[in-house]
C-alpha cells in the first residue's frame, strides 16, 4: 500500500548524538500549544500552520512505526480542523485512516474513509478526482483487506464508470481502479489463487 505525502517540518530536530530528540519534543509541545490557543474563536493562520506541522510530524511517526503517537496527533489535527470546518479536514481524515489501516484497525479506517468520501462529495462533487479516488481505490482496498470482495468490487466498478466519464481512460486513478477491479474479480470468481500461483509458461 502506498503511503503518502508531506515533507517533515523544519521545526522538528533530528536526533542528537544520544539519540534523544530533545528539540523535537519541545517543538511538538510548542505546536500543540499553538494549535489549541487563539485570542479568538476563529481558526487563525498561525493555528492552521501549527496543525499542519503536527500533521507532518504524525506522518513521520507513522513511517517510523510509532502508530499510537501518530494516531494521537492526527486525531488532534482532525478535531482542530473539524471544529472550524477547514478544507484540510480531507487531509486529516485521509492521514488518520491510513494510520488506522496500518495498525489493522480496518473498521475504523473504513469509517474514516466513508466520512472522507462524504466530505469530498459535498465539497468537490461526485465527479472530482479526489472524490473518485476514495470511492474507487482507497475504500475498496480497505474493504478487500476485510475480505469483503464483492462489496469492494461493486464500489470499484461503479467508481470506474464515473472515472471513465469524468477523468478519461488514461487518468492514473482510472488505471489504478481498473487494475484493482481485475484482482477483485479474480477473488469474487474464486480464481485468485490460480491466477497468481500458475506456473510460468515454458
Amino acid at each position: 500500500k502506498s503511503h503518502h505525502r508531506l515533507l517533515s517540518s523544519s521545526l522538528i530536530a533530528q536526533p542528537d548524538a544520544t539519540g534523544v530528540m530533545k528539540r523535537g519534543h519541545h517543538a511538538i509541545r510548542l505546536l500543540l500549544l499553538l494549535s489549541s490557543s487563539s485570542p479568538s474563536s476563529s481558526l487563525t493562520l498561525g493555528r492552521v500552520r501549527a496543525l499542519r506541522a503536527l500533521g507532518e510530524r504524525s506522518i513521520q511517526f507513522a513511517r517510523d512505526g510509532h502508530y499510537d503517537r501518530a494516531e494521537a496527533l492526527q486525531r488532534r489535527v482532525l478535531n482542530g480542523m473539524q471544529k472550524h470546518g477547514h478544507p484540510d479536514i480531507a487531509t486529516a481524515l485521509n492521514n488518520l485512516a491510513d494510520t488506522c489501516y496500518l495498525q489493522g484497525a480496518l473498521e475504523e479506517a473504513e469509517r474514516l474513509q466513508r466520512e472522507l468520501w462524504s466530505f469530498q462529495r459535498e465539497r468537490l462533487g461526485d465527479g472530482h478526482p479526489q472524490t473518485l479516488k476514495v470511492m474507487g481505490i482507497l475504500l475498496p482496498v480497505t474493504l478487500t483487506a476485510q475480505g469483503r470482495f464483492a462489496e469492494a468490487m461493486g464500489l470499484c466498478s461503479e467508481a470506474g464508470s464515473q472515472m471513465d466519464e469524468h477523468l478519461g481512460e488514461m487518468h492514473p486513478h482510472t488505471i489504478a481502479a481498473a487494475a484493482l477491479r481485475e484482482v477483485l474479480a479474480a477473488h469474487v470468481q474464486g480464481t485468485f489463487e490460480a491466477l497468481y500461483s500458475a506456473p510460468p509458461p515454458i
